[in-house]
C-alpha cells in the first residue's frame, strides 16, 4: 500500500520506522523486565499499524516539498517543522487514551496492564523515529520524481481527490443536512444494534485446548472407591474424538499441567488435552458437551465438566449467594434455588458448595465422672486420637533414612465402632475403662464453613453453555426475583457479574478521563475551545463503525476487549483530524478564504489520512481474522485461538477507524466550518457590545 501511494524508495523510508521503533521498544521492555507474553505481543501488533502513522505524515510531507522543488535538506527541514507540532499532539492524544488504563485495579488490571504500557512505550519510540531518524534518511536519500510521474497510483489518486473535492464542496454547501444526517445515523445504528446485536460478554469464550472432568464423591468416600469411579471414566475418554492426552489425579482436584488446588479422598480430576486446532474433527465445545452427556449420570459421584479460565481468574458466570446464620437452613435454600433455576436454557454444571457434613464419631464426656478419676478432657482426647489416628512414639533410622514409628490400634480393632467402648485411659499406673465416663455417637458434622465479609454464605454456582453468561444470569435474576426467604436471610448475585460490573465502571471512567486529557492537549495545541469540539465529535461518531462491525461479524460487545478497543480508537481517530485542522489554520493564515482553505487542506492531507488508516487496519486484520501462513505445512490458515481472543478488539478498531477516516475527511471539515462560523458570530457580537458601532463601517470578517 505504501509502495503504491509513495513509491518504492519513500515506502522504505516509512518502513524504517518499524524496526527502529521496535528495537527501541524491546530495549525499554527488557529494562522493565517484561517478557513477551500474550498481551505484550498483541500490543506490539496493534502498535505495528499505528507506529508508521507519524512516519507517513513526515515522509509524505517531505516528498510533497521535494515535488515543489525544494532540495533534500531544505525539504526535510521545512516539511518536518511544518507538521512537527500536530504530529506530537496526535501522539500525545493517543498516549492520553491509553494512560488511564495504567491504573486498572484488581486481577483484571494485572492481566491487561501490559497493553497500555507496551503501546505507550512503542508509540513514544515511533515519535522519536519519525521526528529524528526519518527526516535524516530523507535528507540524504530521497530523490525528486522525474517528469512529474510521482507514483504508480498517482493517476488514480488524482481522480479520487478530484471526486473528493466535489463531495466536500457539496457537504460544505449543505452543512445542516450533512451533520443532521450523520448524527441521526448514529442514533439509528445504536438502536439497530440493540435489536440485532449479540449482547454483552465479559471475556471472549474461545474454543478450549483443555477440559477438566471433576469427580466429586460423597464425603467420607475412601480413596479406593474414588479410584474405581475415575477408572470407569478413563475407559471411555479415549473413545471421544480429538483426545491427545489425559491424566488423572485421584484424591485431588488440582490441574496436573498447571498445578494449584487441593484435594480430599472424595475428589478427583481428569485433565484432558485436545489435539491441535487444525487437526480436530469437531469443535472442542461439542466434545465437552459429549462429555457431559456421557458422564452426567455416573452412579456414586457428581461429575462436572469444566473449561480453563479465558484470561484472569474470575467467578462463575452464575453465582447466587445465600446469606444467613443457620447452615442447615442455607443448605435447604440452596437446594430450592437449584430446583428453581435448573431448567433455564444455557445452565450447565449446576451445584452448590453446601457441605452436607462428613461422617464422624463424637465422644461425649461426663466431666464430673471424669474428674472423679482425676482425668481431664485433653487426656481422654489424646487417648482416643492415639487409638484411631496414632501417635508418633519414636523414629527408626537405617543409614541416612529415617522412618516414623507410630503407635495405634490394630487395623481390625480400628475398623469396628463397637471396639471404642473397650478403650482404657492409662492414669497413675491404672487402666481406667473409657466407658465409665464417656459415650460414643456416630454423626455428621459440617465439613466447612464459608464466610464472606463475616457473613455465613452458601453459594449456588453454574456455568453458561450455548448462551452468553450475561443473558443466562439475567434469566436467573428474573426467576429468583420473588424467591421467598426466611427472616434474617438474604440473597445476592456475585461471581463473574461483580468483575464485569467493576471492569465496565472502570472503562467508562477511563474513557471519560481519556477524552478530558485529549481535550486539554487539543486546547493547548490550537489555543481554542471550538476546534477541539470538532475533533472530539469524530470520536463519538466513530462508534457507528464499532456497532456496524459487531453486527457484521456477529460477535457480542466485550466489556474488556471491545471496551479497550473503543478507548484505543479514541486516541487513534483524532490523529488525522489534528493534522487536517492544523493545516486548515495554516492555509487561512496565508490568506485563503475559509471554504477554499478547508477544501485545499482536505485534498492535500487526503493521501496521509488514507494511508495511516489503511496501514493500521491492515496491521490488525491478520490477528483479528486469524489469517496467516504456516511455513511448516506451507499453507494459509484462517482462524485461530488468538483471533477468537482478540477479534472483538480488532473489529472495534478496524471498523471504527474505517468510519472515522470518512468522518475526518468529510464531517470534521463541515464541523470546523459550522463551529468557526458560530465563534465568528460570537466574537463579532462581543466586539459590538464592547465597542458599540464604532467599527460598523469596517470589514467585519474575522479570521479564526
Amino acid at each position: 500500500m505504501l509502495f503504491l501511494f509513495l513509491g518504492f524508495r519513500n515506502s522504505l523510508f516509512v518502513a524504517l520506522a518499524i524496526p527502529f521503533s521496535m528495537l527501541l521498544s524491546f530495549i525499554v521492555l527488557a529494562l522493565l523486565g517484561y517478557t513477551m507474553n500474550m498481551v505484550v505481543l498483541f500490543s506490539l501488533i496493534l502498535a505495528l499499524g499505528m507506529l508508521v502513522d507519524n512516519a507517513i505524515v513526515i515522509v509524505e510531507n517531505i516528498f510533497r516539498h521535494r515535488i515543489e522543488g525544494y532540495g533534500r535538506v531544505e525539504a526535510a527541514s521545512i516539511a518536518t517543522n511544518e507538521v512537527a507540532m500536530p504530529v506530537i499532539a496526535s501522539t500525545v492524544t493517543t498516549l492520553c487514551a491509553f494512560g488511564p488504563m495504567l491504573f486498572w485495579p484488581d486481577i483484571v488490571g494485572e492481566f491487561m496492564k501490559y497493553l497500555p504500557i507496551t503501546l505507550i512505550i512503542t508509540l513514544t519510540c515511533s515519535l522519536f523515529v519519525a521526528l529524528v531518524i526519518n527526516p535524516t534518511f530523507c535528507s540524504v536519500l530521497m530523490r525528486r520524481p522525474k517528469g512529474g510521474n510521482q507514483t504508480r497510483a498517482d493517476a488514480y489518486l488524482k481522480r479520487i481527490i478530484t471526486g473528493y473535492r466535489r463531495q466536500l464542496d457539496k457537504a460544505l454547501s449543505h452543512r445542516g443536512l450533512t451533520l443532521g444526517g450523520i448524527f441521526l445515523f448514529l442514533v439509528l445504528i445504536m438502536g439497530l444494534y440493540g435489536v440485532l446485536g449479540k449482547g454483552v460478554e465479559f471475556f471472549p469464550d474461545i474454543e478450549p485446548t483443555y477440559a477438566y472432568i471433576d469427580v466429586t464423591a460423597p464425603l467420607g468416600t475412601r480413596l479406593e472407591v474414588s479410584d474405581a469411579i475415575v477408572r470407569r471414566i478413563e475407559e471411555q475418554v479415549p473413545t471421544f474424538p480429538d483426545i491427545k492426552h489425559y491424566v488423572s489425579n485421584v484424591g485431588s482436584a488440582s490441574d496436573i499441567f498447571w498445578g494449584g488446588g487441593g484435594g480430599t479422598p472424595n475428589r478427583s480430576r481428569i485433565t484432558v488435552e485436545f489435539v491441535e486446532r487444525e487437526e480436530r474433527k469437531q469443535s472442542t465445545f461439542d466434545t465437552i458437551e459429549q462429555f457431559r452427556e456421557a458422564f452426567g449420570r455416573i452412579p456414586g459421584a457428581r461429575v462436572d465438566i469444566l473449561k480453563p479460565d479465558n484470561g484472569p481468574p474470575t467467578g462463575a458466570p452464575v453465582d447466587v449467594e445465600l446469606l444467613g446464620e443457620d447452615f442447615d437452613v442455607l443448605g435447604k435454600l440452596a437446594r430450592r434455588v437449584e430446583e428453581k433455576i435448573k431448567n433455564i436454557p444455557g445452565i450447565v454444571d449446576l451445584k452448590n458448595d453446601f457441605d452436607e457434613g462428613r461422617p464422624e464419631i463424637r465422644v461425649h464426656i461426663d466431666r464430673e465422672k471424669a474428674a472423679l478419676y482425676g482425668l481431664s478432657t485433653a487426656t481422654i482426647a489424646s487417648t482416643v486420637q492415639t487409638a484411631i489416628m496414632g501417635t508418633e512414639a519414636s523414629k527408626y533410622r537405617v543409614g541416612e533414612d529415617e522412618y516414623d514409628i507410630t503407635v495405634r490400634l490394630d487395623k481390625g480393632d480400628r475398623d469396628r465402632y463397637e471396639n471404642l467402648d473397650q478403650l482404657t485411659v492409662f492414669y497413675e499406673g491404672s487402666h481406667i475403662p473409657i466407658s465409665n465416663f464417656a459415650t460414643f455417637e456416630l454423626a455428621g458434622g459440617l465439613g466447612s464453613i464459608i464466610r464472606k465479609n463475616q457473613d455465613r454464605v452458601v453459594s449456588v454456582t453454574a456455568n453458561a453453555e450455548g448462551r452468553l453468561s450475561g443473558d443466562v444470569l439475567a434469566d436467573v435474576i428474573a426467576e429468583l426475583k420473588d424467591f421467598e426467604l426466611p427472616s434474617g436471610y438474604s440473597i445476592r448475585f456475585s461471581g463473574e457479574t461483580e468483575d464485569q460490573d467493576e471492569a465496565a465502571t472502570f472503562l467508562e471512567n477511563a474513557f471519560g478521563i481519556a477524552l478530558l486529557l485529549i481535550l486539554i492537549v487539543l486546547i493547548t495545541q490550537f489555543n481554542s475551545i471550538v476546534l477541539p469540539v470538532a475533533i472530539l465529535a469524530s470520536v463519538l461518531l466513530s462508534l457507528i463503525g464499532v456497532f456496524i462491525g459487531l453486527m457484521v461479524v456477529r460477535i457480542p460487545f466485550g466489556i474488556i476487549m471491545t471496551g479497550v478497543g473503543v478507548i484505543s480508537l479514541a486516541g487513534v481517530v483524532v490523529n488525522n483530524a489534528i493534522v487536517l485542522i492544523d493545516y486548515i489554520g495554516k492555509l487561512r493564515a496565508r490568506g485563503l478564504e475559509k471554504k477554499e482553505a478547508i477544501i485545499e487542506a482536505g485534498a492535500t492531507r487526503f493521501r496521509p489520512v488514507i494511508l495511516t488508516a489503511i496501514t493500521t487496519i491492515l496491521g490488525l486484520i491478520p490477528l483479528s481474522t486469524g489469517f496467516s501462513f504456516d511455513f511448516k505445512s506451507f499453507r494459509f490458515i484462517v482462524g485461530g485461538e488468538s483471533s477468537e481472543w482478540w477479534s472483538s478488539m480488532g473489529v472495534a478498531v478496524i471498523f471504527g477507524l474505517a468510519v472515522a477516516t470518512f468522518l475526518t475527511l468529510i464531517i470534521v471539515p463541515v464541523l470546523y466550518s459550522v463551529l468557526t462560523a458560530f465563534s465568528d458570530r460570537v466574537a463579532a457580537g462581543a466586539s459590538r457590545l464592547l465597542h458599540g458601532d464604532e467599527g460598523g463601517g469596517r470589514d467585519k470578517r474575522t479570521t479564526v
